[in-house]
């Protein structure tokens, strides 16, 4: 059965990368209150949308200089930029997702939360 989301590979070239835990640069656009490890959201990644959880932020990154100011921050809120850990809520599921540096249109995101765009971000790395 074929879904949305789903990418028809050549298994003679190199497959595309499959995870379900990665970390990410986000850009808060949206959102009245703080976010925090254990947040929840729905990841639009190209045609795909499944259910994400905020398991760390990592590194808090300056929007202007694009240096890196604080690591392990509590918490984010809006119009920050952060480096965080995701990992898809429903065990056991995986879907397809390129690095942004090597493949952009797979490594592009937005998270939306009660109809909502509150984040959109790129994928930095896939973990597992």
């Amino acid at each position: 059965e074929i879904s949305p989301g789903f990418i028809l590979c050549d298994v003679e070239q190199e497959p595309c990368g499959v995870g379900r835990i990665f970390d990410a640069q986000i850009a808060i656009i949206e959102y009245k209150s703080i976010i925090c490890p254990g947040y929840s959201a729905v990841l639009h990644i190209h045609a795909a949308a499944v259910e994400v959880q905020l398991i760390k932020l990592i590194v808090l990154i300056d929007r202007k200089t694009g240096e890196r100011t604080l690591k392990y921050p509590r918490f984010i809120k809006q119009d920050q930029v952060a480096i965080a850990r995701f990992e898809l809520s429903q065990s056991g599921q995986a879907i397809c997702m390129e690095p942004f540096k090597r493949f952009p249109q797979l490594g592009r995101f937005t998270l939306r939360d009660e109809g909502r765009t509150v984040a959109v971000g790129k994928v930095l790395k896939i973990i597992e």
